[in-house]
């Protein structure tokens, strides 16, 4: 039955709503807790931002509903769009209604007029550049660092030059080496002016004999040298180089070996890029060799089609705790707002120095290596419109959604999409067939759930994927794509069930370290939510309030680590941010209804298990419960540095993992019990641990 025209209508102030219904990484620790803190519910606000007072979507939407019912078309509208049965029917009636035209083209023409101003201002980087200088010199040296980083996101020609210059000043006074060598040869390469050569050519030497490049160190003091022999007066600077010049000729002659320079070269920005990706913590490999139909995952993982739960993972061996069962790459992800000036726009990594895109001002990356893959594969549509994007979707319901839907889309490209519209259900990826994350029609692929949605739903995800691709599509001054808004409803629908966040630990660290490596206590360690990706192995994964894996992320890299053992045949579970030592049976049945359309069926589901707080304990078992609290104890009084972590982490792997497996093993010890619940959850923070750390500033 259709509903009405006043719920078609509904503005979403009326719509129960969840703001980001990504599965999420379950770190729902008791205890010395260590809680994920999800934005559900969040009210809808209307921003008046600047001199473009109705950029929110939600307002736009308002608009549109309110200007139906002035019409008085509500009624017929609503009974037009319920006989619409495909995305594409949804599609081309939303772009036949003159109201959504109008309301469309007042937006796109605010956005147009911001869209013009340029993004690169010589006059305001060289004004950050002043900042950071002024902060270098009271030795303030992050402070110093976030001036010269908005320098060079706004920098161009030789203020940019002078900016990665004097950036490469304040590395090299952290003793950052090879951040301070990637900006000199950045420096170079954007014209930086020959009088000045000199300065960075000996800063140069100094950083690679420190890398122990002893032939390129010698190569850049010398060109120090000959370019003072120029100046007048430089006599006394030019008998110090050659001081130091002969120091180097001598370790040459004493070295037997010149460190790595038979072997690599440190003379480009690729090749110093390589070096810093090479010291950055990489995901671990899986625990057996891939499976050739699901690369993500390992061999002893199987995709199988059931009736009763659709598609899941079910083990081909038993599995043991702590094994790395899929290591998987998101096929897109989307970088949170907050963090777009202290994290790459690629990869999700956090990063002290970012590099810009050559157009735009709005986004910084990693290395130049992210900032090119990036612009191949969807940057170059999206350069320029981030800020706009960001603000019309700001505190919406589905607005990160829309994002990603958005991002995933423009890296498919219109012919993928085209060939992934035209297949039959039939033909698309299932058990005993490729199921690949990097290709386009395994995310096309995964579950909708278009028939569990109100006609109200419906509705709105339509506006907002006809407005994104009107938006993206503005500059070719032609009709919206039906296929390009196609495939964004598709996925507007899918990834409130298959998104997933990006979570780091954040390490908060004072604002002006005396060293490089950062001391803290490990409770202060928090998780912080990055980003937004799509997983389509780990979205295989079905909940459990009791899950055997647990899920972790290195950049945009999510690595699923089994946290009790499953046994050949058992399914594999995620849990979809809704524990049994959190919430209720009640509440969790009530929300995994809501936000993924299906009941539980776990064993603490059906059994009923406690909150934590009221689940038993060992008392009669302190052999165990005394040695577990004890080394409990000392692993919340382990030091943390930044940016190693804490010392001998993989020693507390294994000593928690032994602990779970003796618990699992004891026949006279009945599940659940407080402790098992404990040092499972230490064990989850353990290989938090071990993936990416994101320092966040205590200014």
């Amino acid at each position: 039955m259709f509903v009405t025209n006043a719920s078609l209508l509904m503005s979403p102030l009326d719509e129960p709503h969840h703001f980001l219904q990504t599965k999420p990484i379950c770190l729902s620790c008791v205890g010395f807790c260590f809680n994920v803190k999800y934005k559900n519910n969040l009210p809808f606000l209307v921003h008046n931002i600047g001199s473009f007072p109705d950029m929110n979507f939600d307002a736009m939407f308002l608009k549109i509903s309110h200007d139906l019912r002035k019409m008085g078309d509500g009624r017929d509208i609503s009974n037009w769009f319920s006989v619409c049965s495909t995305d594409t029917q949804r599609v081309s009636f939303v772009m036949g209604l003159e109201v959504v035209k109008a309301c469309f083209q007042e937006h796109l023409y605010l956005s147009k007029q911001e869209i013009s101003v340029p993004c690169k201002s010589e006059n305001l980087s060289a004004s950050h550049c002043i900042a950071g200088d002024n902060y270098h010199k009271k030795k303030l040296m992050r402070k110093s660092i976030s001036s010269y980083n908005q320098s060079i996101l706004v920098g161009e020609g030789e203020a940019l030059a002078l900016a990665y210059a004097n950036r490469s000043a304040v590395f090299y006074d952290m003793a950052d080496w090879l951040h301070s060598l990637r900006d000199i040869q950045l420096a170079f390469d954007h014209g930086y002016p020959r009088h000045l050569e000199h300065k960075l050519r000996e800063r140069q030497g100094s950083c690679l004999l420190e890398l122990g490049y002893i032939g390129q160190s010698f190569t850049s003091f010398s060109l120090a040298k000959d370019l003072l022999t120029l100046s007048p007066n430089a006599q006394q600077k030019v008998v110090d180089i050659a001081l130091k010049l002969k120091q180097i000729k001598n370790k040459q002659k004493k070295s037997k070996k010149l460190g790595v320079e038979d072997n690599a070269s440190m003379s480009t920005v690729k090749s110093i890029e390589q070096e810093i990706i090479k010291k950055r913590r990489s995901a671990p490999d899986l625990h057996r060799a891939k499976n050739p139909l699901l690369p993500s995952a390992s061999a002893s993982v199987e995709l199988m089609d059931t009736a009763d739960r659709g598609r899941c993972l079910v083990a081909t061996e038993d599995l043991q705790i702590g094994a790395t069962i899929i290591v998987e790459k998101a096929h897109a992800s989307i970088l949170l707002e907050e963090f777009k000036e202290s994290h790459c726009h690629h990869c999700l990594h956090w990063t002290l120095g970012p590099v810009p895109c050559h157009q735009c001002s709005q986004v910084g990356f990693c290395t130049t290596l992210c900032r090119d893959e990036s612009w191949a594969s969807y940057h170059q549509y999206e350069c320029g419109l981030l800020d706009l994007l960001y603000r019309c979707t700001r505190d919406v319901n589905t607005g990160q959604h829309g994002l990603l839907a958005l991002r995933t889309i423009l890296k498919a490209g219109k012919q993928k999409i085209s060939i992934e519209q035209a297949k039959s259900p039939a033909c698309r990826s299932s058990a005993g067939m490729l199921f690949d994350s990097a290709d386009y029609g395994t995310v096309y692929s995964l579950v909708s759930n278009t028939a569990q949605r109100s006609e109200a739903d419906l509705f709105r995800r339509t506006i907002m994927a006809v407005y994104l691709t009107s938006f993206i599509q503005q500059g070719d001054g032609k009709e919206p794509d039906v296929g390009m808004a196609t495939a964004l409803l598709h996925l507007l629908q899918s990834y409130p069930c298959n998104a997933h966040e990006i979570s780091h630990l954040a390490v908060p660290l004072p604002s002006e370290p005396c060293s490089q490596n950062q001391l803290l206590q490990l409770q202060q360690v928090r998780p912080c939510e990055v980003g937004a990706a799509i997983m389509p192995v780990v979205s295989l994964m079905n909940h459990s309030c009791n899950p055997n894996v647990v899920h972790v992320s290195y950049g945009d890299v999510m690595v699923v680590r089994v946290i009790r053992r499953i046994l050949q045949g058992e399914e594999i579970f995620d849990n979809y941010g809704y524990h049994y030592t959190t919430h209720d049976r009640k509440e969790r049945q009530l929300k995994l209804g809501q936000q993924y359309f299906f009941r539980c069926y776990c064993q603490p589901c059906v059994k009923d298990w406690p909150l934590y707080g009221d689940t038993p304990k060992l008392d009669k078992r302190s052999d165990i419960s005394d040695a577990l609290v004890k080394d409990i104890n000392d692993f919340k009084r382990l030091v943390c540095y930044f940016p190693e972590g804490p010392a001998k982490l993989e020693e507390s792997v294994r000593l928690f993992t032994g602990y779970l497996d003796t618990i699992e093993s004891d026949r006279s010890i009945s599940l659940p019990v407080q402790e098992y619940i404990k040092v499972q959850e230490v064990l989850k923070h353990c290989f938090a641990l071990l993936a990416t750390l994101s320092p966040h500033l205590l200014v």
